[in-house]
């Protein structure tokens, strides 16, 4: 999502590893993102890192009072996208507070925020679906060769990997975005590139 895509994830809170692939835990603390000037931010107001909302998703926001005209259906049929508004000489996340850093709908938030600093993508060449951390985040970059950080890759493999999880992907295969070079390949998903359009085209 998230210039500045990396996106889209303030507020976390949970640095307690859960059972995986029940829960997805996240490892950055909260007073590092607190302290971030990247995520939630964007450079234009189309910018293709804006979240994607499954369906589920959608719903639950809106009964908390979003605006339902702020949800832009995606090509896959089932996902939306939000719409992003101007904040200074940038764009911002509608749930995001620039004045705390804090998301609105952290509670609630969607996978697709849920699972920054990484990225569900298509490969340069779009014959894979990969999964990728991104290095815009400053705490990614800086601890990702550590051991609780690879201990938290593969943490979150297991997760995308997870039944549940691929199916909810399968149908919204508009929360696999393009191919970014700031994210570093962690990861191929092979049922993913077996059951999304864009590598078959």
């Amino acid at each position: 999502m998230p210039m500045l895509q990396f996106n889209r994830f303030i507020g976390h809170t949970m640095e307690t590893r859960n059972p995986v692939p029940s829960t997805l835990y996240q490892i950055i603390p909260s007073e590092v993102c607190f302290s971030c000037n990247v995520c939630c931010r964007f450079l234009e107001v189309d910018s293709p890192l804006a979240p994607i909302f499954t369906e589920t998703e959608r719903q639950k926001a809106i009964a908390q009072g979003t605006d339902p005209s702020l949800f832009r259906p995606q090509t896959d049929g089932n996902s939306a996208q939000i719409q992003l508004k101007p904040h200074n000489d940038f764009y911002i996340c509608p749930f995001f507070e620039p004045e705390t850093s804090h998301c609105t709908i952290y509670p609630i938030r969607p996978l697709d925020c849920q699972l920054y600093p990484f990225a569900l993508m298509y490969s340069e060449d779009r014959s894979e679906v990969v999964l990728g951390v991104d290095t815009l985040c400053p705490f990614g970059e800086e601890h990702l060769e550590t051991a609780a950080f690879q201990q938290h890759i593969h943490d979150v493999i297991n997760y995308v990997e997870s039944e549940a999880v691929i199916a909810l992907i399968t149908e919204n295969w508009s929360l696999i975005g393009d191919y970014q070079d700031t994210v570093k390949i962690v990861h191929t998903l092979a049922e993913l590139t077996d059951a999304t359009p864009a590598t078959h085209t």
